[in-house]
């Protein structure tokens, strides 16, 4: 996902429907934004799985797969990715079942080491987007 990026980046868009989730994740957001204010509007674009347009979306992504610790230098690791996925849906066991097939998916799409790191989650939500319909989380 794949890698720790793809199970945070499963983990991040879907997780983040559940509340105190939200707020966490604008908290991380922020703090890559250097502590810009997130609104519910930009926070809601955030979490739609979409394909980074440019390289400050590629890099916010980044940022916020390496807050949660999905990629850590230039490595994107899916098993945790997953748990990370799990742990944040425990609440909804058949999302959890749709990431866990995506990640199982793009686990040989996604390189499993880049030098880039928002190159890297540009990959991840690439191979996150590709999947996404046909598991049925779109």
């Amino acid at each position: 996902m794949l890698a720790k990026g793809t199970i945070l980046v499963f983990a991040a868009i879907n997780l983040m429907m559940v509340t105190a989730y939200r707020e966490e994740l604008k908290r991380t957001i922020s703090g890559c934004q250097n502590g810009a204010e997130v609104t519910d509007e930009e926070l809601e674009e955030f979490e739609k799985p979409l394909i980074p347009k440019n390289n400050e979306e590629k890099c916010l992504m980044a940022c916020v797969f390496k807050s949660f610790g999905v990629i850590v230098d230039g490595v994107f690791d899916p098993k945790l990715a997953l748990a990370v996925a799990k742990d944040l849906l425990k609440s909804d066991p058949e999302k959890v079942k749709k990431i866990t097939a995506v990640v199982e998916h793009c686990g040989d799409d996604i390189p499993k080491k880049m030098e880039n790191d928002c190159e890297l989650a540009g990959e991840i939500m690439k191979c996150y987007v590709k999947y996404e319909k046909e598991v049925g989380l779109a």
